[in-house]
């Protein structure tokens, strides 16, 4: 294979572009809480959640399996993990940033700082606090290469009885036609 060609990339039944989880600073060795249950369809409790133990923000890296595409709609699907946990948990903001670069391929390890790669905020929600889906449409369609997530503090008041878990189930990302 001389000249390696990218095939497009997939799209859901729904709609949906297929990611893949480059790169994540805060997630669990417990499967009930990994982060690659952003992109896995389990919208289940006991499941189905990242759940990132952290007081104040965890960010996850998706791209397009190496391709750019163009985002119009984002669709976040809000879910705390098992029995026990409570809405509280979820995250208060979710903020979504792209980059149509390849900077964020310097991201490998858990020390690598997310900060270090130049994004551009194209979405911010203010989460809903029930479980279900929420979604933005942009005012434009964004090109993007990498798509960073960021769950920003959670509902817990803070005090005694602070629980340090940002939660969200799972993230889908729409080509512009999706958006009508």
């Amino acid at each position: 294979m001389k000249n390696k060609e990218l095939l497009p990339v997939g799209i859901r039944r729904d709609g949906s572009y297929y990611t893949r989880i480059l790169w994540a600073d805060v997630t669990e060795n417990d499967p009930t809480f990994w982060v690659n249950n952003l992109i896995n369809d389990d919208l289940a409790r006991n499941g189905g959640t990242w759940g990132a133990n952290s007081e104040s923000t965890a960010n996850c890296v998706l791209d397009f399996f190496g391709e750019t595409q163009l985002v119009k709609r984002i669709a976040i699907y809000k879910n705390v993990g098992i029995t026990i946990s409570v809405l509280e948990e979820l995250a208060k903001y979710i903020n979504i940033y792209a980059t149509a670069g390849d900077e964020p391929l310097k991201l490998r390890r858990k020390e690598d700082k997310i900060d270090d790669v130049k994004w551009d905020q194209i979405a911010h929600f203010e989460i809903i606090k029930n479980e279900g889906w929420q979604e933005i449409v942009l005012d434009r369609p964004v090109t993007a290469k990498f798509i960073r997530v960021e769950l920003v503090e959670n509902f817990c008041k803070k005090d005694d009885s602070f629980i340090p878990w940002i939660e969200t189930s799972e993230i889908k990302l729409y080509p512009e036609e999706e958006a009508q």
